[in-house]
């Protein structure tokens, strides 16, 4: 029963495609070449005097069986004739332009050149805008019955489409029933095969009922523990029920359970690798990774990796990136076959590849720069989303390559509408990467942002951030549009997203409304024990700015960091700038004795690394050389030689001693 349910439905898939391929073959193709050969007469041919018996072989219209009937008036002046209201007959329309094209036309250039008064010509003119003025009808005419004829298939598709419709969901109503009857009556080959086919064809028309797959899910579950169900239910069948779950994205943890475990008493010699690959590409695509499963398959994959599909190594790589970033020895066994075939891959399974090398920082230059020919060969016949991994692939491993950014920008242009919100997101996070400053790139970037703005994630936004603020492209309007339009979803950051979002905005010295910045550092505060060293240090010395200057926060971040006894090189840079700050704005006598503590033990740790020789952060910028002689001496500001001052910490500095003193007095009791 299940079977002749596929049947129907690969046959209604089979109207969809033969509709579809009528619609390129329909006549309006036959009579807009039909008008090309007009215009190219009209117009190139003036000179030639033929006949109309040529005429009529020549052209056809758009019925398969008529052929245009022989021109029997001919026009001795254009006036006399209505060319604007053409008839809707088409013949006598086509009549007419043939007359007037070869009889009027020919006659009027002819007498226009022979004869020298100045009423031929003038008349030779007219006929030529005549003729532009029907040919410009023509178009319209055409372009009417295109519309028809549109019309018609929309509504041809649809018909077949609404079948469709109703025969997936009997096809669900059917899968259902059939796994309500006793296991006895299922338990055979052709019942797998047939429901495995269905589900995987629901899955293909994006059949998103939640009902169906929880209760097919759990069907499975009991029929993988039935005593000896392999004989009858072999692993492509799952496989492709697997994958029906994964293209769906509909998750069921013990389903996945009960499959891996089936999946591991199954006999290894009846595994093919091409069910190995769809396997884990199905666990990938819903994120769900059982590592003992993976483990499993792994030993199989290298006993039998001669015989993998181009195919099979891209689904294997896409799918085992999301297993332990550590745990490459897999990658390092595929890269040797990948090498050699390269050219073999198509873009999708290319791209693929060198995303999940990028995600596991194997930076394999060599694997790299041979992508980058085939890539280069073919780079309009990727897609935009394959563009984008290959894009992120190479700036994650800080591969810069001057041709790639040119085909990008050209390819960006043409093709800037098919770009969604969180992709031009991750390009400009690549060029972030990458420290190319393309204002052409970010343009489109913005283009394609600000019409679909609302469809960037809260990643995106901080991504989007992060890279403006890192390559100091201020464009005021657009980033403050997007922070005010997507403001509340500063509480669902986490913390990573939460640095990049804050110290983003300070360097891009924007002012932003008072109420997101308050959001800001309530989120911050909120989750401060989730965030790194490196981003505390930096959410610290970013709040140097004046602007963002917050001594309450600073002082939090700076106990939590000697809590946690942190201490790196970047860490020494930037928490030396910060306690200089404090200690050129504040008196550290008026400090509690606690605080002074915690200020001491991280200023040791910092000249930990500060004193080592060839230390690479303690040399005085070029920037702090050409301000000190203008710093006004009644300051009594000392720049130390050994901190490189950015120009936002000089701002502070010069500020007024009374901003300072209510700061001071403001944040006393936390002190």
């Amino acid at each position: 029963m299940l079977k002749h349910i596929y049947l129907r439905i690969i046959n209604v898939e089979k109207s969809l495609k033969k509709i579809n391929i009528n619609n390129k073959l329909d006549s309006n193709l036959k009579h807009s070449k039909f008008k090309d050969n007009l215009y190219e007469q009209i117009y190139k041919n003036k000179k030639k005097n033929f006949s109309e018996r040529d005429i009529n072989n020549y052209h056809q219209i758009e019925n398969e069986n008529t052929l245009l009937e022989k021109c029997t008036k001919t026009c001795h002046n254009y006036n006399s004739h209505t060319f604007i209201n053409l008839s809707n007959n088409r013949n006598d329309k086509i009549g007419n332009i043939l007359n007037m094209g070869n009889v009027e036309s020919v006659e009027s250039v002819e007498n226009a050149k022979n004869a020298k008064n100045v009423e031929n010509v003038e008349n030779a003119k007219n006929v030529e805008k005549c003729e532009e003025v029907l040919l410009t009808q023509l178009d319209q005419n055409v372009d009417l019955k295109k519309r028809q004829c549109t019309d018609m298939n929309k509504l041809k598709i649809q018909s077949k489409m609404d079948e469709l419709n109703i025969i997936l969901n009997y096809s669900s109503i059917q899968v259902i029933k059939s796994l309500n009857v006793k296991h006895n009556y299922i338990n055979c080959k052709e019942y797998f095969m047939s429901l495995s086919l269905i589900c995987n064809q629901l899955a293909i028309y994006n059949y998103k009922n939640p009902n169906f797959w929880k209760i097919l899910s759990i069907k499975l579950i009991d029929i993988l523990k039935i005593k000896n169900i392999y004989k009858t239910f072999c692993i492509r069948w799952l496989a492709l029920i697997l994958n029906s779950f994964g293209r769906v994205h509909f998750l069921n943890k013990t389903f996945m359970k009960s499959s891996a475990i089936y999946i591991q008493n199954y006999k290894v010699e009846d595994m093919h690798s091409f069910d190995i690959s769809q396997i884990v590409n199905s666990y990938s695509k819903l994120n769900y990774i059982d590592y003992n499963l993976f483990k499993y398959f792994e030993k199989i994959i290298y006993n039998k990796i001669n015989e993998l599909s181009y195919q099979s190594i891209s689904n294997i790589c896409n799918a085992y990136s999301k297993l332990n970033p550590n745990d490459t020895k897999i990658y390092n066994i595929l890269i040797n076959k990948i090498k050699k075939n390269i050219d073999k891959f198509n873009e999708q399974e290319l791209a693929n590849i060198l995303s999940a090398y990028s995600k596991l920082n194997i930076k394999d230059f060599d694997l790299f720069n041979k992508s980058l020919e085939y890539i280069f060969h073919k780079f309009y016949n990727f897609k935009p989303i394959e563009i984008v991994m290959i894009t992120n692939a190479y700036s994650k491993c800080n591969i810069n390559n001057k041709t790639m950014v040119s085909y990008l920008l050209s390819y960006m242009k043409k093709y800037y509408n098919l770009f969604e919100p969180p992709e031009l997101a991750i390009i400009a996070n690549a060029c972030a990467n990458w420290n190319i400053r393309e204002y052409k790139i970010f343009d489109i970037i913005k283009k394609g942002i600000i019409k679909k703005e609302h469809m960037l994630e809260n990643g995106n936004v901080a991504m989007l951030l992060h890279a403006y603020g890192k390559l100091l492209i201020r464009d005021e309007y657009f980033i403050l549009n997007i922070i005010k339009k997507k403001k509340h979803i500063i509480s669902y950051l986490d913390s990573r997203n939460l640095t990049l979002f804050y110290v983003s905005i300070i360097k891009l010295n924007i002012d932003i409304p008072i109420e997101i910045y308050n959001n800001l550092k309530l989120n911050i505060s909120k989750k401060l024990h989730t965030f790194t060293d490196l981003a505390l240090v930096s959410i610290c010395y970013s709040s140097m700015f004046y602007m963002y200057f917050d001594i309450k926060l600073i002082s939090s971040i700076l106990f939590l960091l000697n809590k946690r006894k942190a201490s790196s090189r970047s860490f020494a840079h930037q928490i030396h700038v910060s306690l200089f700050v404090l200690q050129s704005i504040y008196d550290f006598y008026n400090f509690s004795f606690k605080f002074i503590i915690c200020l001491n033990a991280l200023l040791t740790r910092a000249y930990h690394y500060i004193s080592q020789k060839n230390y690479y952060d303690i040399n005085k910028s070029a920037i702090q050389k050409r301000i000190y002689p203008f710093i006004p001496k009644k300051k009594n500001i000392t720049i130390q030689s050994e901190v490189a001052i950015g120009p936002f910490v000089v701002d502070f500095l010069l500020l007024s001693n009374d901003f300072h003193q209510y700061q001071i007095e403001k944040f006393k009791s936390i002190k």
